[in-house]
């Protein structure tokens, strides 16, 4: 079982939902729904479950009876992807409301608010590909992931052991220092980080280090968890981690080869994951070049086809639109529907850029298939701007 602390609060997620509560007992059809048995109990869970993991939690909430009758998430592997938040991302902090963390559902835009660890104690790293965020201990320097809805916190080995070998003691200079890109967890319980740009490390809970990957001569572009398993992209292969290997350690082995129609620069360019709502999974390669006094910017697309072992460009996103800070390279991004806002239009890149000095976004429109850069405005009121100040500010 994944390590977590149970002495964790529950999440108190905003606006629970009233149907929960049952109704008045005036009316003639009432029902005492907390004495339900554990066969309704259990079938109302999996239903919220399968919606959403917040939906089970605000379940779970409701009474006692409710929650002896359901398993606590937080008791669960943190490889049990019903419990991954994977819909939800965390707003900066001028979000906030009476110190509870403001989350936007990237499907629904439902709007949450979560009570969750006081991240002054940590080294925030980022998100992860599923929701969860990454951390780091200032005291004792220990890494951990946090599902922010379920409230499971799940410790990992030191950052110490990320570093590479040296004799003098780690300083907080050291860790505050290292470049998290990205994460994710396996079917394994395995959790990966890419970090640095281009060093790989693996570790599962309750382990004393992380063990780094030989990635070779590979400069890796993007790991990202899909389906179950943890691949890295490079410029010219996507490899996987391999842990069924017949050898003591896991290794990276390649599943697909393919040539990008344009040159990798390790500096400035970017490779962007996109997932559509029927589980593909689309690159977008985004180059940033200095060329006549000005960078420039290029996007091309491409479908990864894991099972046959290569990518394939494509003109659009599967539908979806992302949002891609444009102020610094290594920006992060958000893939959404676009039924996430009817002012979105799908296969579309929305490059939005924060000018330090004033408060102000300006945004433009990428449209993929006619090569074709636009100027865009969105109403105030419009709930694009969650994503647009998440990826400005993350």
């Amino acid at each position: 079982m994944a390590s977590s602390r149970a002495k964790r609060a529950r999440p108190e997620l905003a606006n629970p939902q009233a149907a929960l509560s049952g109704s008045s007992p005036l009316h003639s059809d009432w029902r005492d729904w907390a004495s339900l048995t554990a066969g309704p109990a259990a079938l109302i869970a999996e239903r919220a479950l399968s919606n959403d993991v917040a939906d089970y939690v605000r379940f779970r909430t409701v009474c006692t009876a409710w929650r002896a009758l359901c398993p606590d998430p937080r008791a669960q592997e943190i490889s049990d992807r019903r419990f991954h938040p994977r819909q939800w991302i965390m707003l900066p902090s001028n979000f906030n409301v009476d110190r509870r963390r403001c989350f936007v559902n990237v499907s629904t835009g439902e709007k949450i608010h979560v009570g969750i660890l006081d991240l002054r104690r940590y080294y925030f790293r980022g998100p992860t590909a599923e929701g969860f965020l990454v951390l780091c201990q200032k005291s004792t320097h220990v890494v951990q992931l946090l599902n922010p809805i379920t409230g499971q916190v799940t410790d990992l080995p030191c950052a110490n052991t990320l570093l590479d070998p040296d004799p003098d003691p780690v300083t907080t200079d050291q860790l505050r220092s290292l470049d998290f890109c990205s994460a994710g967890v396996t079917n394994d319980n395995t959790v990966a980080l890419l970090y640095d740009f281009h060093k790989f490390a693996i570790a599962k809970p309750g382990q004393e280090a992380w063990r780094r990957l030989d990635v070779g001569q590979h400069r890796i572009m993007a790991a990202l968890p899909f389906a179950g398993r943890m691949y890295c992209v490079t410029e010219k292969k996507i490899l996987v981690v391999d842990e069924d290997n017949t050898s003591a350690s896991p290794r990276l082995v390649v599943v697909a080869d393919f040539k990008l129609e344009r040159e990798f620069s390790l500096l400035y360019d970017r490779m962007h994951p996109v997932f559509d709502e029927r589980g593909g999974l689309v690159l977008v390669h985004r180059t940033h070049r200095f060329i006549e006094n000005r960078f420039t910017e290029k996007f091309t697309a491409y479908r990864a086809r894991l099972d046959a072992g290569i990518m394939e460009p494509i003109r659009g996103l599967g539908g979806q639109a992302l949002f891609i800070c444009s102020s610094h390279p290594a920006g992060p991004s958000q893939s959404v529907p676009a039924k996430f806002s009817s002012s979105i239009k799908p296969d579309t890149i929305y490059l939005c850029r924060k000018y330090s000095d004033v408060n102000q976004v300006d945004i433009v429109a990428f449209d993929p298939s006619a090569g074709t850069f636009v100027e865009t405005e969105f109403d105030k009121k419009d709930i694009v701007k969650f994503l647009i100040a998440y990826v400005v500010t993350s």
